[in-house]
């Protein structure tokens, strides 16, 4: 039998729950597993038509799963209620249309794009042409599920997954994706990794990344929630030093079959960090730790040359002692012992801006040499 990704919850006396937690069918696809899909049913089935609550917090999957999943659910005959729990992409959005209801919580997240496809083989272009043939009719089937609900009209749905679009809450319930906005949940990204309601995801494979770090810095009211010293040092690319001390070069996907390809792009790589690391940081800190940053965010240096020109007249010691003197005035103040809800947003904000002052002097004393 194959191995179940979902987990059904049959309360006496309270509705049920089936829980859609992480990939769907990450172990087995459903493409003509009509066990899989019967065990499903069943576990639906035996749920007597009472109400049911399907919990996603998923990052999609299998796009035949989700279509059978959701096919059920439309015929279930009970009241089937969707809560987004975190994150519902990809796949997991086709799931999410079943619901006579749909709700989701602030900071929670929503992705749509076009369908993919693995190809670990070498195929003729007829069959390629196949293949988009068939990637063409699974979208028109995903766009279907969307229409039931959703007010983009079809070209615009079609644009949106060509983008991979990313929505939060307001943006769900301004488009018909969901119903109503119910709670709020915690969202944070480090690097590449995306921690929703206490679940992580690795988001390195969406396309899509700056729009989502975007989402993931916004409220529910569309304001950035990064802190003003947030802010400069995310412009500066110093923000992801702060969140780790460790961060993994980037990757070249280039065709491995073409020598010349892999040669141009080794020699390109080569010079961008050959470009930066030929600047001159003058014994200046700050404009090291841009560098460094620059040199594993696959930045070059013409990317960085704004920030290093307003960094680099200012002594290392200079801006530490700023920095020093702006902790030291939010320690005065007493801001970082406030517990649960500050007085207000600017002591908020203070609060934020001295933990993240704090990290930008880490940051800047690991790369002067200091402990």
């Amino acid at each position: 039998m194959s191995k179940k990704f979902w987990q059904v919850k049959n309360y006496v006396n309270a509705e049920s729950e089936i829980l859609l937690y992480g990939p769907i069918a990450s172990e087995h696809s459903w493409f003509g597993d009509e066990v899989t899909a019967k065990d499903f049913a069943n576990d639906l089935e035996s749920l007597g038509n009472a109400p049911v609550t399907v919990r996603i917090n998923s990052g999609g999957g299998d796009v035949f799963a989700a279509h059978a999943i959701h096919n059920l659910l439309i015929n279930y005959k009970g009241t089937v209620t969707v809560a987004i729990d975190g994150l519902c992409a990809s796949a997991a959005t086709i799931v999410a249309m079943a619901g006579n209801k749909i709700t989701m919580p602030t900071n929670a997240l929503f992705m749509i794009h076009n369908p993919m496809i693995a190809m670990g083989d070498y195929y003729q272009a007829a069959e390629l042409m196949q293949m988009a043939a068939a990637l063409d009719k699974i979208k028109d089937s995903i766009i279907a599920s969307y229409r039931k609900r959703c007010k983009a009209s079809v070209e615009e749905l079609q644009a949106m997954m060509d983008a991979e679009t990313w929505l939060g809450a307001e943006e769900c319930l301004a488009q018909g994706f969901i119903d109503e906005i119910e709670g709020e949940i915690s969202a944070t990204l480090n690097n590449k990794q995306l921690v929703i309601n206490s679940t992580t995801y690795d988001v390195s494979g969406f396309k899509n990344f700056t729009a989502l770090k975007n989402h993931v810095c916004t409220c529910k009211e569309g304001k950035n929630t990064m802190t003003k010293l947030e802010q400069i040092l995310n412009k500066l690319g110093l923000l992801d030093e702060i969140s780790t001390s460790t961060q993994a070069n980037p990757v070249n996907t280039v065709p491995a079959d073409n020598a010349q390809v892999v040669a141009d792009a080794v020699a390109a790589e080569r010079k961008r960090i050959s470009d930066l690391q030929a600047f001159d940081c003058k014994d200046n800190m700050a404009a090291a730790a841009i560098i460094d940053a620059a040199v594993k965010n696959g930045q070059t240096i013409n990317d960085v040359k704004i920030y290093l020109d307003a960094v680099q007249n200012m002594p290392f010691n200079g801006v530490q002692n700023l920095v020093n003197n702006m902790i030291k005035d939010n320690q005065e103040s007493g801001v970082e012992g406030v517990k649960g809800n500050p007085q207000n947003e600017a002591e908020e904000e203070k609060a934020a801006d001295a933990q993240a002052m704090n990290g930008f002097v880490a940051a800047m004393n690991k790369f002067g040499g200091k402990k």
